[in-house]
């Protein structure tokens, strides 16, 4: 293994599913329950035909970037107000992928099996390891996701494939029961989700070599899949109606998984799945928000690490409900996530197709 610091696509791709696949495995799931209902399914699906073209543009800015920092390269093409324009609401968007998902954590850690521990507690530990592991860079990561990825994949293959016996996929049907209203409101939940993909370019200048074309697609293929498969099979095994009332779906397809008549109550597997992608988002999220700021000495960046872990503990002890947290998810973090990331990435298109100077291009000789 080289030690430069970067990480292969390989493992760039594992950090990226246990990123994207905690989001739209459980937390964007009961959004579109709650508003498309049994048509939530064909929602994630035709997303995907827009989404594939996005991708695309992601391939071409990623192209651009010559495996240079997001910071770096937009410094050298539009100045510093460009810059700053563009970067504060990518910050702003990281700090709140990482802060929703320690919030949304800590309410199943108590809801499910802690309900005795202080929530701060719950924040402070998780925290504290997502902080030690981003002062520990991306290389860490890395080999710390190709380590936790396969035992969540099997574990989501044991209790997707053990449930059969109690699923009816008939189900699924019949669709458009109210309309298209509710199919269009679950694509822009999906599309909250999918936009995450994004990530990829604020990765790639940790990743040995570029990426390809089919690289932006297998990702997007693979979020589809980790949304429709646990999707498809809350419905299939509780109902439109039951799996929409549903705070944690995902979660509740454990609670029915038995083996044989004896083995039973198998939902602890469940918490090795959550934390394993919890704990790689936060970090990533942690660990790019230290590239985006730039700090000179390694000091200054574990102590903004540590800044920024201490003020998302700070966020979750505040008196909110976990209803208005929800309510906050669907009417403004997921829609507004969506818009910041399409006019975003259309702006580093604009970006793209300024021709470089002539200083520029001296810059990027090798």
């Amino acid at each position: 293994m080289k030690v430069d610091g970067k990480i292969g696509i390989g493992q760039a791709i594992m950090v990226m599913m246990l990123t994207i696949g905690i989001t739209n495995h459980v937390t964007v799931i009961p959004l579109l329950l709650s508003k498309a209902g049994r048509d939530s399914w064909l929602s994630v699906l035709l997303a995907g035909i827009p989404f594939s073209f996005w991708a695309y543009l992601l391939f071409v800015i990623h192209r651009n970037l010559n495996q240079q920092s997001l910071y770096e390269w937009l410094t050298k093409r539009s100045g510093k107000i460009v810059t700053n324009l563009l970067l504060v609401p990518i910050m702003i968007c990281l700090y709140m992928m990482a802060l929703t998902n320690l919030i949304d954590t800590q309410t199943w850690t108590t809801v499910n099996y802690l309900p005795r521990t202080p929530e701060w507690v719950t924040a402070f530990a998780l925290m504290g390891l997502c902080v030690l592991a981003s002062i520990g860079g991306m290389t860490s990561v890395g080999i710390t996701a190709g380590i936790l990825l396969p035992v969540v994949v099997m574990l989501g293959f044991f209790v997707a494939f053990g449930n059969i016996p109690k699923k009816d996929y008939s189900l699924l049907l019949p669709l458009f029961q109210n309309g298209f209203r509710p199919l269009l409101h679950g694509m822009l939940y999906v599309g909250g989700g999918f936009t995450e993909l994004f990530l990829l370019l604020l990765l790639q200048h940790h990743v040995r070599k570029p990426f390809r074309l089919v690289h932006f697609l297998f990702m997007l293929g693979i979020t589809l899949l980790l949304t429709l498969s646990p999707l498809t099979g809350a419905i299939a095994e509780f109902g439109p109606v039951e799996s929409a009332r549903q705070r944690f779906p995902a979660f509740e397809q454990w609670r029915l998984l038995t083996i044989g008549k004896d083995i039973e109550n198998m939902e602890f597997f469940s918490i090795f799945q959550w934390l394993a992608g919890s704990f790689i988002r936060i970090t990533i999220c942690l660990l790019l928000l230290g590239d985006l700021l730039t700090f000179r000495t390694r000091k200054q960046r574990k102590f903004m690490m540590m800044f920024l872990g201490g003020s998302m503990i700070a966020f979750t002890s505040l008196p909110f409900s976990d209803m208005q947290f929800v309510s906050f998810l669907t009417h403004i973090y997921y829609p507004l996530y969506l818009v910041i990331m399409v006019v975003i990435t259309l702006a580093l298109i604009l970006v793209t197709l300024r021709k470089p100077s002539r200083q520029e291009g001296i810059g990027h000789d090798p």
